[in-house]
């Protein structure tokens, strides 16, 4: 009891802090293009050409078809791979960027007070202000070249606060992890890389063969991957029950990263 009543302590002084979370977030996205001729044109860019690559491999290279009726264009298929990369692309940026981020601020846990875990916080923010880069692309390209329900897209908010979340519980964990275990982000990389290719960013989830689906269900991205191409490309609203048992998982995932972090902030002042 003492511990769950300390964890809510916590968390209410941490929401009289959401200005400094908020100047934070602003300092570590403006840090990002500090000095770069393109600034911010950076982050259309960036997908813009990594899409490019992509659709030339899988497309022009592979002549990979979706693999669903409807999906037998170019432009359809390259958007099929843009909704993908993008929630990829805010999970693995958030979790490679929180690995270092309370090593490289001691300032911040030595001197300072304020909650540490505002770093993680801001990053994590910062992350998906970047990427929102992209999925305004995205969406843009949907209204060019796909004539699905455009009403759909109202629900993007939607299905943008589930890859938030999950993103900032594991945000809470590695940050914290990264201070103990150095070799972490070695071990990240690994695990990220197998990740991407087992998320179905460049195929449907439908075309995985029966007796790996179970794999599925313990990736917790491809349902995120599934709903953002229903909503955006298809033009069709998502499972609202599916949705409520992700979000669900998601919230006690957020909450058990916060406690991870909580538990092992402790620490940080010694071992920094």
């Amino acid at each position: 009891m003492d511990y769950i009543r300390k964890y809510v302590t916590n968390l209410k002084d941490l929401i009289q802090y959401k200005n400094l979370i908020q100047e934070f977030t602003k300092r570590d996205f403006l840090q990002r293009y500090k000095g770069s001729y393109l600034g911010m044109i950076w982050a259309l860019i960036s997908p813009l050409v990594m899409l490019a690559v992509y659709s030339f491999i899988f497309i022009i290279v592979f002549q990979n078809k979706w693999g669903e009726v409807g999906v037998d264009s170019d432009a359809t298929y390259t958007l099929m791979i843009f909704s993908g990369l993008v929630p990829f692309y805010i999970f693995s940026e958030t979790i490679n960027r929180s690995l270092g981020v309370v090593v490289g601020n001691p300032n911040y846990v030595k001197k300072v007070v304020i909650p540490v875990e505002i770093l993680p916080i801001s990053v994590t923010l910062s992350t998906i202000i970047n990427q929102l880069f992209g999925l305004g692309l995205l969406v843009l390209g949907k209204i060019i070249f796909i004539d699905t329900n455009h009403r759909t897209l109202l629900l993007v908010p939607l299905i943008l606060l589930p890859i938030v979340v999950v993103s900032l519980g594991c945000s809470f964990i590695f940050s914290a992890l990264g201070v103990y275990i150095r070799d972490m982000a070695h071990a990240v990389a690994l695990i990220l890389n197998i990740l991407f290719y087992m998320s179905p960013i460049f195929y449907p989830s439908t075309q995985v063969p029966e007796q790996f689906k179970f794999v599925m269900k313990f990736n917790p991205l491809a349902p995120i991957i599934d709903m953002w191409r229903d909503v955006i490309i298809k033009g069709i609203p998502f499972d609202g029950a599916m949705y409520f048992q992700y979000m669900c998982g998601a919230t006690v995932f957020l909450i058990f990263g916060l406690g991870v972090f909580y538990y092992l902030r402790k620490g940080f002042a010694d071992v920094i």
